[in-house]
């Protein structure tokens, strides 16, 4: 198959209407002639429209657009997928929630060429129901999935780092680090890859200026949807420390977690509740069940037999959202952000 400049992988499942919108912005992508790209999409065993929506794309889209089909896998080894089945030297993951500004593509690749990285993210802003009336704080808006890179392009030196929301990824770092590590079922995986890409000593590059939009729908903003990510979020990062510190420090970093739970946290949302802070006070509650999660997937790590957590591991698996949430969700609107295609 003939080689392009980079491939864009997405990963989706039972996302159709999404999916259809997101590849709307994608295949208008503006490349001023000077590189090429494809459209991978990965299927992880989705049972509505997606097939269709992907071969509509490609029907009207002037770049390749491939499907690919898998038997529900998970979204570390749908990525991988993808990178399988990529033909770029340069790999950029895209989510089936999004939408491209239409130079997003072009800047992204700029960035790397210019500054010669093999790892460059983009600008993720959140696109929230126009009714939504919720005042978010900084922990709920990153929770979203917000990245906004100040400044201009530069080496990231912070440690919340890009996931595979907008990022662009050279081929040689999967030869060099591997690939997504499927064992992290409850999500995470981007953050893990990126971390070992630091580990080994790349540079991870900042793109203010290539903007995608992530759509929020309603059910996304109530306590339930914050809480149940704060819960998974939690327990990926223990697996994760398990997985750098081994099992002693891990568990030095759960009763740390704790202690600040109580001694920081709580009587910060008792002070946010005095002062009817709402978004202070949702802030709270998500570090307060991000550190509860953290605790639970740890106790598990270290005694499996004692502390079995089979329900709670079950209900905090990436893919439960769509079966414990996503009967709040309403119809999907057109935003701002919304280009078509």
């Amino acid at each position: 198959m003939e080689q392009v400049d980079v491939s864009v992988t997405v990963c989706t499942f039972n996302r159709a209407e999404m999916l259809a919108r997101a590849l709307g912005s994608l295949i208008c992508q503006e490349t001023d002639g000077g590189f090429s790209f494809e459209i991978v999409v990965v299927d992880d065993g989705s049972t509505d429209r997606t097939g269709d929506v992907v071969k509509k794309a490609a029907a009207r889209s002037q770049v390749p657009v491939r499907y690919v089909r898998k038997e529900g896998g998970g979204v570390a080894a749908a990525r991988n997928t993808g990178v399988a089945e990529a033909r770029g030297t340069r790999i950029a993951f895209f989510d089936d929630d999004q939408l491209a500004e239409k130079a997003w593509l072009k800047n992204l690749l700029a960035v790397a060429l210019q500054a010669g990285a093999d790892c460059v993210g983009g600008t993720i802003l959140l696109d929230l129901p126009r009714e939504q009336g919720l005042r978010l704080g900084r922990v709920c808006r990153e929770m979203l999935g917000e990245f906004i890179w100040r400044n201009n392009p530069g080496v990231y030196r912070g440690n919340n780092l890009p996931g595979t929301g907008n990022i662009l990824i050279s081929r040689q770092v999967f030869d060099s680090i591997g690939l997504f590590d499927t064992s992290l079922l409850s999500g995470g995986e981007d953050y893990d890859l990126v971390k070992r890409m630091r580990a080994a000593g790349y540079d991870i590059w900042t793109a203010p200026d290539s903007v995608v939009h992530h759509l929020i729908p309603k059910y996304r903003l109530s306590l339930a949807y914050f809480r149940w990510v704060a819960l998974r979020l939690g327990a990926s990062l223990a697996l994760m420390n398990r997985k750098q510190f081994g099992y002693g420090r891990t568990l030095v970093l759960c009763v740390a977690r704790i202690g600040q739970a109580l001694l920081v946290n709580v009587p910060r949302l008792l002070l946010a509740h005095l002062r009817r802070n709402k978004g202070e006070a949702t802030d709270c509650k998500c570090l307060l069940w991000r550190a509860a999660g953290y605790a639970h997937c740890a106790l598990h790590l270290l005694a499996p037999e004692m502390f079995a957590q089979d329900g709670f591991l079950g209900r905090i698996n990436f893919r439960r959202e769509r079966s414990a949430i996503a009967q709040f969700e309403g119809p999907l609107r057109r935003g701002p952000a919304d280009t078509g295609g």
